[in-house]
């Protein structure tokens, strides 16, 4: 290959928090990108994607990597953009996740992928995320020695954590993602009908440092939290950060410890009521009436999210959230106020006429939609309802609205919980959806520590106990507002703080740490709930 050329998208990005505007140790994210995408010796030459609203911020940086800048002018929805986005905001590895996503799709348009390979008359492109501040320029020369071996294949890869490596790919196969208009990651999953073998056992692969493909980080500089986890780790590298490979950013990363300042994720329960009565469900075997929460008692618990930028937000609980009457206030305050990525998971029955519609307008990132049956049969068996039909048209309703506006989110992920009355049809069923959704979403149903009848199939939990995993990530609030440890405590036996009268700060940094101290030293055995526990191993 004569001309290799790197490719960085900021076409997912906002304006005014972005890569050339977010700072990681006094300097731009983007900076950091390009100084070390430059030590590649495999790139020779570097082309951004970007909107005019980003243009300012972008240029000087770009002049100064001596980056060539395609500005693609005013600022536009991209349905396909949108969407990869929203589920790369709900997936923290570099595969896996809604949409059939890889960490390397954001930001990525097919057609004018294709048109700046052209116009730069490359014989291949690297993508690179532009909020990779991190990536190692080894890892970059990998793929294109190994490119250079396999010369009759089109897609070479990094299974690294998400902001180490990248992605390279030959004009031929981008001719191609933008006439099917799709995105590369595609390619690297499971589909029905692309029947292919596993691209981690295939020659695309590229053999990356074990540590750099294990790690359950992420190492892209987008958000607050990022920065600020880096910044920490890479302190005793001044000087020197510039040069580091990815095994010393996972060691560093590793050496500081992993304890969040605020949770990564929050389970919002609105209420307990359910239009259907699932084998699964806590509200079948134990009585749970609560309160219903409102927009005037959300609105504390939102104003203190939103210091935190990236913090994801999931409507869920022991009732269906479409249920309670402030759902869509709640929504667009979690969007409007705070700026939370928002997942809503429902029944998506029993709901008024125009709901399928509002959701295909409301401020989501993901609908999860409980769909566990290929059948009206099994979906009566497993759901307690004959709505099969009826959540069918649901569906159909929200996916017209949806495409009316011209819009990519919110993203539809039906789930299945697998049983033993439904697990006959889960392998068609996942395979229908992949084809019909982009996204299928196979779960376990939880016996919630022992406390309703268990309807799994096998238990799925480790031969060996460990910490939980959830702990150091999400906590969850009860529609009367109470915190508790995890969704796990339906009854609220573990109650650490009140929304509106505690600081979710001083809840995750002071009380549930003791929690997570006994589940450090192996001590969880004193703690009912946690004793009991099967989805401890679950993230």
């Amino acid at each position: 290959m004569s001309k290799v050329i790197g490719v960085l998208s900021m076409l997912h990005e906002s304006a005014d928090r972005c890569s050339a505007t977010r700072l990681f140790r006094g300097e731009p994210v983007l900076k950091w990108t390009l100084r070390r995408l430059r030590r590649a010796r495999s790139i020779d030459s570097i082309a951004l994607l970007c909107w005019d609203d980003q243009l300012e911020a972008v240029t000087p940086i770009a002049e100064d990597a001596n980056a060539r800048v395609t500005a693609k002018g005013p600022r536009a929805a991209l349905p396909e953009v949108d969407a990869i986005a929203a589920a790369r905001r709900w997936a923290d590895g570099w595969r896996g996740g809604l949409l059939l996503t890889c960490a390397f799709d954001r930001g990525y348009h097919a057609s004018w992928h294709h048109e700046l390979a052209r116009l730069h008359e490359a014989e291949a492109v690297i993508l690179v995320d532009p909020s990779a501040g991190l990536v190692d320029p080894e890892l970059i020369d990998a793929l294109a020695e190994h490119a250079k071996s396999h010369d009759t294949l089109e897609i070479v890869f990094s299974p690294a954590a998400p902001g180490l490596g990248g992605i390279l790919m030959r004009p031929a196969l981008l001719g191609r993602l933008a006439s099917a208009n799709t995105h590369p990651g595609r390619l690297l999953h499971y589909h029905p009908d692309q029947p292919s073998r596993e691209p981690l056992a295939a020659e695309s692969c590229t053999p990356v440092p074990t540590s750099a493909a294990r790690t359950i980080h992420r190492f892209t500089l987008d958000s607050d939290r990022q920065v600020g986890r880096f910044a920490a780790a890479t302190e005793p590298l001044n000087g020197e950060l510039v040069a580091a490979n990815a095994e010393e950013m996972v060691s560093r990363l590793q050496s500081i410890g992993l304890d969040e300042e605020m949770p990564r994720e929050v389970v919002l329960e609105l209420c307990t009521r359910r239009s259907t009565r699932p084998i699964f469900w806590p509200g079948r075997a134990v009585n749970i009436n609560r309160p219903e929460l409102t927009l005037a008692q959300v609105r504390p618990l939102l104003e203190e999210l939103s210091s935190i930028d990236d913090t994801r937000l999931t409507l869920a609980g022991v009732g269906d959230p479409l249920l309670a009457p402030d759902v869509f206030a709640i929504v667009d305050a979690a969007q409007d106020e705070a700026g939370l990525s928002v997942n809503l998971e429902t029944d998506l029955n029993g709901i008024e006429s125009d709901a399928a519609a509002r959701l295909a307008r409301a401020q989501l990132d993901v609908l999860s939609v409980h769909l566990p049956a290929l059948s009206p049969q099994t979906y009566a068996k497993v759901m307690g309802s004959d709505a099969y039909g009826a959540v069918l048209e649901n569906v159909r309703r929200f996916v017209s609205a949806r495409q009316t506006r011209r819009s990519g989110v919110p993203i539809l992920a039906p789930i299945f919980t697998k049983c033993r009355e439904n697990l006959g049809e889960m392998e068609a069923w996942y395979d229908q959806w992949l084809r019909a959704a982009g996204s299928a979403v196979i779960r376990g149903p939880s016996d919630c520590a022992g406390q309703i009848p268990d309807v799994s199939v096998a238990d799925m939990a480790p031969p060996a106990r460990k910490a939980c995993a959830r702990l150091t990530s999400r906590i969850t609030v009860l529609s009367d507002g109470r915190v508790v440890s995890c969704e796990e405590d339906i009854l609220g036996t573990q109650v650490l703080g009140r929304v509106g009268v505690d600081s979710i700060r001083e809840v995750w940094q002071k009380r549930l740490s003791a929690l997570r101290e006994d589940h450090r030293r192996g001590e969880w055995n004193h703690r009912p709930l946690c004793r009991a526990c099967r989805e401890w191993h679950r993230a």
